[in-house]
């Protein structure tokens, strides 16, 4: 029988407010900071673990492959314990896990660690949101949503800057180790502020075919994305399978849940216009943001020199015009036309990707930079009103079910996006080279030597090795451009969606 829900409580205020907000978001931050603080610090894992390069990308692939797993999970482990019991619990695990990485003296031990360090994670996140929700009144909603998004906007460029500076000063367990004092502020603010605040709870039989369909699809897919590029995706037998393995797992898992009075995932909700088009919209605009922001640094490095702390701090100042700005845009927000809102910023934001393209092997740092911070100052304009418009109108006792599936959208769309965005780049890249090795002639050759301020090695042989040094750079950039276009198209293609969104929430959906 369902818990009788406890007598309504008076809303946070100032200073407590204030705290309360800083220790839930800080929850998400961590979570979303540790898919890519581990980036730059795989070498040194590796090594220190006896585990090869390739071996090494597992400590990444975990992760992302059971976070995705218990996104969806979010709603049925509400109903079963409770937001605050389960969202402290999930911290306290994703911090426990994060210790036992750092202090992993093998790299199996490291993978499970980190394991279970997704599968916490992965609940977390959808968790933090529904409470900023909910200890925020429906007016203040787009502030609330504005602070969550700074978890998505800041801390996946952070976390390479972050992790590289920790590595090389304090070595690489100390990506981990400072989740220790960052979760147990979380822990601490949630338990003695939130505790009598615990919604209703519902034990209710486990739906295990419909679990068991669910975790198989899951990981097959996300697996088969993660490794795809790797393996040579389709021509690997491997990555054949995943697929077929999870896309039927999938489908019989949709099938099996529509009639299930106790379903694990509640899919009824993407039969609410705004919350499935918000969702669609937003995992569409994050995949193009998530591809950007790994390609850049990457050709950064590749094509023009950059060590991977210059090229992290180039992209750290996407986070300026956020981190100092993003609640308050979401609070403004909320009276404007939100239709036109995203229809400024998808514009805004393809015009910002499109000049990403124009870059050259001589670009200098200033517009490097330059081009960042406008990324990060376009997107307020899209993530907090799309965020509003999908939680519009969702009934709170459905909040974790709603953020969980939106969040695990997203998370799916930016993994699908990534690989597919690093395969067109090498793709293009060898089309480019091949025209480009066939069209140049000597004095194509002598500009792009004197564009390069490099000094041709005396000797047939130098000359070759610099020439074909110049191509490949020049053949990278023209694909990193093409990805760019694309990214662009698909961005401008959310202007068109955006008619089907509503011009303005209701009070009761604020």
């Amino acid at each position: 029988m369902p818990e009788v829900a406890k007598p309504t409580v008076q809303p946070f205020t100032g200073a407590v407010l204030a705290l309360v907000t800083v220790g839930v978001s800080l929850a998400a931050f961590m979570n979303t900071l540790d898919s890519t603080i581990a980036v730059v610090a795989l070498p040194a894992i590796s090594g220190s673990l006896s585990a090869t390069p390739s071996q090494g990308s597992w400590v990444l692939t975990i992760y992302s492959v059971c976070l995705a797993v218990s996104l969806p999970l979010a709603g049925w482990l509400a109903q079963q314990f409770g937001q605050v019991r389960a969202f402290i619990w999930a911290v306290t695990l994703f911090t426990f896990c994060s210790w036992l990485c750092a202090s992993a003296t093998g790299f199996n031990e490291m993978l499970i660690y980190r394991a279970l360090q997704g599968l916490s994670g992965g609940v977390l996140l959808p968790f933090s949101q529904s409470l900023l929700l909910r200890i925020y009144p429906p007016e203040k909603h787009g502030m609330a949503l504005g602070i969550w998004g700074l978890s998505a906007a800041v801390a996946p460029v952070m976390g390479p800057v972050l992790g590289g500076f920790i590595t090389d000063n304090l070595g690489w367990p100390w990506i981990f180790y400072i989740n220790v004092p960052v979760g147990a502020i979380c822990v601490g603010v949630s338990y003695s502020f939130l505790k009598d605040r615990e919604t209703p709870t519902a034990k209710q039989p486990v739906d295990g075919v419909g679990l068991t369909t669910m975790v198989v699809g899951v990981i097959c897919i996300q697996l088969a994305l993660d490794r795809g590029h790797e393996l040579d995706w389709l021509a690997s037998p491997v990555v054949r399978t995943l697929f077929a393995v999870g896309l039927c797992a999938i489908l019989f898992f949709l099938i099996w849940e529509r009639d299930q009075a106790h379903p694990i995932v509640d899919l009824s909700l993407f039969r609410d216009r705004n919350f499935s088009l918000g969702a669609i919209m937003t995992g569409m605009f994050y995949g193009v943001f998530i591809v950007v922001a790994v390609i850049y640094p990457l050709w950064m490095q590749t094509v023009l020199g950059y060590t991977p702390g210059a090229a992290g701090w180039v992209m750290a100042t996407t986070s300026l015009f956020p981190l100092l700005s993003m609640g308050l845009i979401g609070d403004k927000l909320r009276k404007q036309n939100l239709r036109w809102t995203v229809v400024i910023g998808v514009v805004a934001m393809a015009c910002v990707i499109m000049a990403h393209g124009l870059m050259t092997i001589q670009v200098s740092s200033q517009y490097l930079t330059t081009i960042r911070f406008f990324v990060g100052f376009a997107m307020p304009f899209l993530w907090v009103p799309l965020q509003m418009i999908t939680l519009s109108g969702v009934p709170p006792e459905k909040m974790a079910s709603a953020t969980g599936l939106s969040n695990f959208v997203r998370m799916l769309s930016s993994s699908l996006a990534t690989a597919l965005g690093i395969t067109l780049w090498d793709e293009r890249a060898i089309v480019h080279r091949a025209d480009l090795v066939e069209r140049v002639s000597v004095a194509q050759y002598r500009d792009m030597l004197a564009a390069s301020d490099r000094v041709s090695p005396a000797g047939t042989g130098g000359e070759l090795e610099l020439l074909e040094l110049l191509i490949n750079q020049q053949a990278r950039t023209m694909a990193q451009q093409d990805v760019y276009i694309v990214g662009a198209g698909i961005l401008l293609s959310l202007a068109l969606l955006a008619g089907f969104l509503p011009k303005k929430l209701s009070p009761g959906q604020r």
